[in-house]
């Protein structure tokens, strides 16, 4: 577990650590791209059973919002908001995550785009983040971040998150050099005044793996996982995702 703050950057991200799933019992082929170069990670989908999510998904922590017990804690749910179809994060004591297993190669699919809608978080990065794996590209010495996390296989992670102001949009920050397995935290947009608003987001997952890791080999590198994480805070804080896309 503790190489697991690759993906989530466990001091940058409060403390986000994904918790480990059950192995599946068979071998989960994931979806690759169209010929024409897209591939429809999430939604929107109104019918999105989270009880039984589909085999290529991974869902661990917190609860859905017909559980009680869930309903006062951290939660993933199926909603409607402002009219679209969305998986709506509420965070809690518990860490939360809903990845989707993929298989891209990360030059031929390299734009990812979705909407989200996400509450007042206050100070700080929002607890709701994109999260993306990548595998191969990374030197062989690279640790396997994947191992006893249920997560499918990866060496690499970034995450994509909203900041507490508009000033720090675009802005990548990369781990210290005594910290070098934590994850590289993109904002992509920020500012209270953006929140419970639907935004639609585009990024070059090319162009941020070559700054973050300007010596791997980029055209081995595919992309292992796409999905959404909530940290735990205190207080409950919403956020909302609809539309993951990749394209080339």
């Amino acid at each position: 577990m503790k190489r697991l703050i690759s993906v989530i950057a466990a001091t940058a991200l409060s403390g986000l650590v994904v918790a480990s799933c059950a192995k599946s019992t068979y071998v989960v082929v994931p979806d690759q791209p169209s010929p024409e170069g897209r591939l429809a990670v999430m939604g929107p989908v109104r019918n999105f059973n989270l009880d039984a999510p589909p085999a290529d998904w991974i869902i661990s922590g917190g609860g859905t919002h017909r559980d009680e017990a869930a309903a006062r804690s951290s939660s993933i749910s199926s909603v409607m908001r402002d009219g679209v179809p969305a998986l709506e994060l509420k965070s809690g004591a518990e860490r939360v995550i809903a990845v989707r297993q993929v298989n891209a190669m990360m030059l031929a699919t390299p734009f990812l785009s979705w909407s989200w809608h996400l509450s007042n978080h206050g100070e700080g990065i929002h607890p709701m983040r994109l999260i993306v794996g990548f595998h191969g590209g990374a030197p062989k010495d690279a640790v396997q971040t994947s191992q006893g996390t249920g997560l499918p296989a990866h060496d690499r992670a970034i995450a994509l998150v909203w900041g507490d102001t508009a000033l720090r949009r675009g802005s990548l920050s990369l781990p210290s050099a005594n910290k070098p397995f934590e994850a590289p935290i993109y904002t992509v947009r920020g500012g209270r005044e953006n929140t419970r608003k639907w935004w639609l987001e585009h990024v070059d997952l090319s162009d941020l793996y070559a700054k973050a890791w300007p010596n791997d080999n980029r055209r081995r590198t595919r992309i292992a996982f796409i999905g959404l994480a909530s940290a735990p805070t205190q207080s409950p804080v919403r956020g909302r995702i609809s539309g993951i896309l990749l394209t080339h």
